[in-house]
């Protein structure tokens, strides 16, 4: 039996395929304009790999699972519909937060949000009910105004959401089909429950402005891969390391799936190689996702920010910096500046002869000798380094008036300056010394930089992979089906026992009743409960584990054990059902020369001054045990690993490449 994870980027789309005991991976260029594309012809390539007809392979299959940033691309595209919005009136301009300026212009225009006359009390009561003809005028108003999809999110709601029930109930009565039908009409509180009015209303406008998009894209790409023989329902990674089918998922919660994933991953293999404290970097044609595991576990933010908006979603906290591969170089004013902007995949680098133009991270690369043009993607495509030249040459060197591989050089050194010094940031944070943490180099590009990238922010050890160029599709298949429900207690006394009872033991019915509908029942499902709670000396989380006993007892033990005047600001339950994980391959480790992987030298510019002729090594002829010293490179189908001056590389028992700095 096959599993078969996907990961969809922004330049490329990754595969990682195994029966059990073989790994296969792909790399396809992405179809931004149909992701459905890109994720058919990867699953391809995965079948093709292993031999398989497409519908054998897909018949055989066990699970099959996609993480994709498409949702992140939409807003960074601004290409999501025009939203209306309905608020509580008097808070049109600050969206019941001080700083609404991110979404306002963003997601939804200032004259597309109007206040309506309602109130929900503090205390949950109805206090002024909505006017039906108020709201009727309203929706007209934001119809009239272009509006193609509405979003209502009220003062309260959380405790209440009469008043926004009720718009829906007028529109359908007045217009069932003339509106309803066409024009989505979104509650808040269906999207996120939290007591965070802001939050909230941010997640609802976010969710609204990918949904249609999102929808339509995976729902093809499931259709398709059940035209083609698959007989499981296509699970969607989501944001915070879990997956559900695409049926159960809001789109809100794809939002950096991808990186997700990768984190997902990472945390797996720092527990596999007893790592407390690793930073993973995953850099790709488009960007350069950071984010750091402390004691094995990925950090998880509860409410986090999207694009400069506060969302009530949780998500595993990762970084994404505009820079990688495709980063775009420009001289303005005699300074150099690499990304935030990307090639992407159309046209992508200039040396790949599909009509780019602007000098790229990658056009330096191969221009500094880091890329054999003949074996790029495994010789896939063939990279023009005369395009490349002539390009870099005329808007970067001179400019500067440096030569070509001068100006090469400094691309490359300015991009690992500029992503060293987000890096040293976040370590400062941590409250840990750089020297203590291990970097993990994923993505495509990540290993042709990686060394030097750690080197500049302070990190001695590195780790690449053999399917690091595919680590966020390796990541999928680390997560399982979860589902998450959070309900605001707003600082409910914990003696208040047969309440909180009442309202975990709703949301744990609700759990049992999606993961059912996932195919899973309750010998198969884990559930955990969490309180967020504040003892009067600070914030704390404490579980309660469903199978250990009454809940109410364990709320009344802890009432009478230190938790006295304790209050509960947020119930959280997450319910999981594991799917297939496949697993690694371990060899004992051999002889350390590694003279049968060894394929020629070639001459590249370490520095911009001069070459040094470098040994080249074959990764697929690479074993644990082997060692090399820089500088060298490691070529493989998908992605290059630098080993610079100072620096050496071992294979271990996993096949993980291990790369350390000489003290």
């Amino acid at each position: 039996m096959y599993t078969i994870d996907i990961d969809v980027g922004g330049t490329f789309t990754d595969g990682y395929f195994t029966n059990g005991k073989e790994i296969k991976t792909a790399k396809v260029l992405t179809t931004p304009h149909d992701i459905s594309e890109c994720i058919g012809n990867c699953v391809v390539l995965g079948a093709e790999a292993f031999g398989q007809p497409l519908k054998e392979f897909l018949r055989k299959n066990d699970v099959a699972r996609v993480s994709t940033t498409v949702g992140t691309n939409l807003i960074i595209q601004a290409a999501g519909p025009k939203i209306g919005l309905l608020v509580t009136k008097g808070s049109e301009q600050t969206l019941y937060g001080e700083s609404p300026e991110s979404l306002i212009g963003s997601y939804v225009a200032e004259d597309m949000i109007i206040g309506v006359e309602e109130e929900v009390g503090k205390d949950g009561s109805l206090k002024i009910k909505l006017d039906r003809e108020e709201v009727l005028a309203a929706i007209r108003q934001l119809l009239d105004q272009g509006a193609r999809m509405i979003v209502v999110s009220f003062r309260n709601a959380w405790l209440n959401a009469e008043n926004e029930l009720k718009v829906i109930k007028d529109v359908q009565t007045r217009y069932p089909i003339q509106y309803l039908r066409s024009i989505p009409i979104q509650l808040g509180t269906d999207i996120v429950h939290v007591s965070d009015d802001h939050a909230r209303t941010n997640s609802a406008i976010i969710n609204a402005y990918i949904h249609s998009d999102m929808a339509r894209s995976l729902y093809r790409a499931e259709d398709n891969l059940r035209d083609a023989g698959l007989d499981n329902p296509l699970l969607i990674v989501h944001a915070s390391g879990g997956n559900a089918r695409v049926a159960k998922t809001v789109a809100l919660h794809t939002l950096n799936s991808g990186p997700a994933a990768a984190v997902s991953g990472a945390a797996q293999v720092a527990e596999n190689l007893n790592l407390d404290h690793v930073i993973t970097a995953d850099m790709g044609g488009t960007s350069f996702d950071v984010a750091l595991i402390h004691d094995r576990k990925p950090d998880l933010d509860i409410y986090p920010s999207v694009f400069g908006a506060k969302v009530g979603i949780p998500m595993l906290r990762v970084e994404a910096i505009g820079g990688g591969g495709g980063s775009i170089a420009r001289v303005e004013n005699g300074i150099l500046s690499v990304g935030p902007e990307s090639a992407g995949a159309a046209p992508g680098p200039i040396c790949y002869d599909k009509g780019g133009s602007e000098p790229t991270v990658t056009d330096a690369d191969l221009l500094l000798g880091y890329i054999n043009p003949a074996f790029f993607l495994g010789g896939r495509i063939e990279l023009r380094e005369d395009l490349a030249t002539r390009y870099i040459n005329q808007k970067i060197a001179d400019p500067l008036e440096i030569t070509p591989q001068e100006a090469a050089w400094r691309i490359r050194r300015k991009l690992a300056e500029d992503l060293a010094a987000k890096i040293k940031i976040l370590l400062n944070k941590s409250g840990y010394k750089p020297s203590e943490f291990t970097y993990f180099a994923m993505g495509g590009a990540g290993p042709l930089h990686a060394c030097e990238i750690a080197e500049l922010a302070g990190i001695n050890r590195v780790v690449a992979f053999p399917f690091g160029s595919v680590f966020g599709a390796y990541g999928s298949c680390m997560t399982d089906v979860r589902h998450s429900y959070m309900r605001s207690l707003h600082g409910l006394p914990i003696n208040e026992t047969a309440k909180i009872g009442e309202m975990a033991e709703n949301l744990i019915a609700q759990a049992s009743t999606d993961m059912a509908g996932e195919g899973f029942n309750e010998k198969t499902t884990k559930m955990s409960v969490e309180f967020d709670v504040d003892n009067g000396k600070g914030r704390e989380c404490i579980n309660w584990a469903p199978d250990s006993g009454s809940l109410v007892d364990f709320l009344t033990e802890k009432s009478e054990n230190g938790y006295r005047k304790a209050k509960i600001s947020q119930l959280r339950v997450t319910a999981t059902s594991e799917t297939p994980h496949p697993p690694s391959a371990t060899t004992k480790p051999g002889k350390k020369n590694p003279k049968n992987a060894f394929k020629n030298s070639r001459d590249i510019f370490w520095e911009f001054k001069e070459t040094v002729k470098t040994s080249i090594y074959n990764r697929d002829l690479l074993k644990p045990g082997h060692k090399i010293e820089g500088p060298a490179l490691v070529e493989g189908a998908d992605s290059i690993y630098s080993v610079p001056v100072g620096w050496n590389l071992t294979v271990d028992r996993n096949f993980f490449y291990i790369m350390t700095r000489h003290q």
